[in-house]
C-alpha cells in the first residue's frame, strides 16, 4: 500500500470524519426532502379554474382541454337608458346620455358615438361625434357639451348612436373606488347663474394621472337643469381634491339634487399602474 493510499485509509477510519460525513449527509437529506414537499404544495397541476393560461388553453381557463372560450363578439350591445338635453347658454345646448353595459366580464375599451340634436321635424340642428369606454357591468354618464343652435331653432329630440365597439374580456376586475363628497350648489352673488362645489376622494389603491367628474343638476322632478364636467389631474391614492363648476346664466328651474360621477380611464396604461389587464380583445363593428 502506497503512502498516499495509506493516508486516505487512515482518514476514512477516523471516527470523527465518519461522524461529520453522517451529519452532512443527514442535513442534505432533510433539505432535499423539505424542497420536495414545498414544491409539491406550491406547484399544483394545471387546471381549468386556476386563473392561469398554463396548458394548451387558447385563453385563461378556456379553450384546448378546457371548455370553449366565450365568443366576446357575441356580447350584449351597449344600451342607452337615459338621454336628454339642456340649455347651455349663448345659443348652445348640452346633452346627457346614460349608457349601460350588461356584460359582467366584458367591457369596451373604445367605442365611437354620434349625438344628433334635432328639431320637431327631425332636421338635424347640430351633431357631435366622439369616443368613449365602458367597464364590465357598468352604467355611466356621457356629457356632451356645446351643441350650437341658432336663436330661431328649437331642439326637440336627441339621437345617440354607438358604433365601432372594441370589446375586451376581463378576469379579476375591480372598479376603482372614487367618491365625491361635500356637494353643494349656490347662486352667484355678483352675476346671474350658479356654482357647484364638491370634493373628490381617490379611495382606490392607485395613483391616477387624471380623473373626470361629471356633474348633473336636477330639479324636484329629477329633470336635468344643467350639465358640466371637469378633469382633475394627478390624484394620488387616498388624496382629496376639491372642484368648482360655474354656470354663468339663468337656470331653467330650482336645483334640488346634485348628481356626480367620477371615472378614471382604466384602459389607458399611462393613467395608472394596472393590476388587472384585458385577457383578450376583439374588434366588433356594429
Amino acid at each position: 500500500m502506497g503512502e498516499e493510499t495509506y493516508k486516505k485509509y487512515k482518514i476514512m477510519r477516523d471516527p470523527r470524519i465518519k461522524k461529520r460525513i453522517l451529519i452532512i449527509t443527514a442535513y442534505v437529506a432533510i433539505f432535499l426532502t423539505a424542497v420536495f414537499l414545498v414544491y409539491g404544495v406550491v406547484s399544483k397541476d394545471p387546471t381549468c379554474s386556476d386563473g392561469n393560461q398554463n396548458q394548451n388553453e387558447k385563453g385563461v381557463d378556456c379553450g384546448g382541454t378546457c371548455s370553449p372560450c366565450r365568443d366576446i363578439s357575441a356580447s350584449q350591445d351597449i344600451s342607452v337608458v337615459e338621454s336628454d338635453f339642456v340649455f347651455g347658454g349663448n345659443d348652445t345646448y348640452d346633452a346627457l346620455v346614460r349608457i349601460s353595459n350588461s356584460n359582467s366580464s366584458v367591457g369596451a375599451s373604445s367605442f365611437s358615438y354620434k349625438a344628433s340634436l334635432k328639431d320637431a321635424s327631425g332636421a338635424v340642428l347640430d351633431e357631435k361625434t366622439g369616443k368613449g369606454f365602458v367597464m364590465p357591468a357598468e352604467s355611466k354618464y356621457l356629457i356632451i357639451l356645446g351643441f350650437s343652435v341658432s336663436g330661431n331653432d328649437n331642439p326637440s329630440s336627441l339621437d345617440f348612436v354607438v358604433s365601432e365597439v372594441k370589446w375586451e374580456e376581463f378576469t379579476k376586475y375591480q372598479k376603482p373606488q372614487l367618491g365625491v363628497y361635500s356637494k353643494r350648489f349656490s347662486l352667484l352673488s355678483d352675476i346671474v347663474g350658479g356654482e357647484a362645489y364638491g370634493v373628490l376622494r381617490n379611495e382606490s389603491g392607485f395613483d391616477f394621472a387624471s380623473i373626470k367628474v361629471n356633474v348633473i343638476l336636477r330639479d324636484s322632478a329629477n329633470k336635468p337643469l344643467a350639465l358640466n364636467t371637469t378633469v382633475i389631474n394627478t390624484v394620488k391614492s387616498g388624496e382629496e381634491r376639491d372642484f368648482k363648476l360655474i354656470w354663468p346664466y339663468q337656470l331653467p328651474g330650482e336645483v334640488k339634487n346634485i348628481e356626480t360621477e367620477a371615472e378614471a380611464d382604466t384602459y389607458n396604461t399611462q393613467n395608472f399602474i394596472k393590476t388587472y389587464v384585458p385577457d383578450r380583445s376583439f374588434q366588433f363593428q356594429q
